[in-house]
């Protein structure tokens, strides 16, 4: 796959799976069952009992805009589900990192490695699998299935991962990305990647412990419009066009925050000014206080 140039003339880097479909060995890995209490759900998910699945119970769905979030500390990562003739598409993120994932088969097939990835830097990652309820041209529906995820070298993490003071990067495991992101790769950016979605809806939520946090983003003639909520309530509007490029500019500060525990929900609305040439909204940091 090409790279693409992106508004801005900044390269976008063709996304890359990481080991989809394959199982790597590794010495006794953690298994996770889809019941855990580490693993956070979001939509309508269903239970199903068919005995060929691990422990006898599979979780699955074709709710759009579903989610399960798994956050973990280990240096590796494998979801298994179901594919058979009715199963679809999920959007997987991987501290950030994008990878579609296709479970369609010709025959029902239980235990699946559906994703995979490995030699990660040992410590905290968060692995969150989207619904798209989408399928390609062989399938006849568009159900995703999760029964169970290995772990390497480490466990889950319950409640999933807070940023403290500092700079939280694009891949940090305390952002939770929702929508259709892309990663852009430019030395200009903090720590050298940003990521930016135009897709409405698409969202960015990162948790963190702090009295205050700065959104920072790349803003230029092709940049769009985001709401942004804390804590779940809206606080602001943002317009990040800007007549010339700007690099780490500040696109929002939450001002003064009671100290403690907060989330910041970035929400891209697909919409622009008069004046701009497109609605992307990129995102290149935050920096928690």
């Amino acid at each position: 796959m090409k790279s693409q140039l992106f508004p801005g003339g900044r390269m976008l880097p063709a996304v890359l799976t990481l080991f989809p479909f394959m199982a790597l060995a590794q010495t006794s890995p953690t298994i996770v069952t889809e019941t855990d209490p580490s693993i956070a759900y979001t939509g309508t998910w269903y239970q199903n009992y068919e005995t060929p699945n691990y422990g006898g119970e599979s979780y699955l769905t074709n709710d759009k805009g579903a989610t399960a979030v798994v956050t973990f500390n280990g240096t590796g990562i494998t979801w298994y589900g179901v594919e058979d003739p009715y199963s679809g598409i999920a959007q997987v993120y991987l501290d950030g990192a994008p990878s579609t994932v296709d479970s369609y088969a010709q025959a029902t097939l239980y235990q699946q490695p559906l994703f995979t990835a490995q030699g990660l830097t040992p410590g905290p990652h968060t692995l969150s699998i989207q619904i798209l309820h989408e399928r390609d041209g062989e399938t006849q529906g568009s159900w995703v299935w999760i029964n169970y995820f290995k772990i390497y070298n480490g466990t889950a993490v319950t409640g999933g991962v807070s940023a403290n003071t500092g700079r939280a990067e694009p891949d940090s495991p305390s952002i939770v990305y929702n929508g259709n992101w892309y990663q852009n790769k430019n030395a200009v950016h903090s720590g050298g990647t940003a990521v930016l979605a135009m897709d409405v809806n698409s969202t960015a939520t990162i948790t963190f412990s702090g009295s205050e946090i700065q959104w920072i983003a790349y803003r230029d003639p092709w940049s769009g419009i985001a709401k942004v909520s804390i804590d779940g309530a809206l606080v602001s509007t943002v317009d990040t066009y800007s007549a010339t490029e700007q690099d780490q500019a500040v696109a929002f500060d939450s001002g003064a925050l009671t100290t403690g525990s907060h989330t910041l929900s970035i929400q891209v609305t697909g919409t622009r000014d008069a004046t701009s040439g497109g609605a992307w909204v990129w995102l290149d940091s935050f920096i928690v206080k």
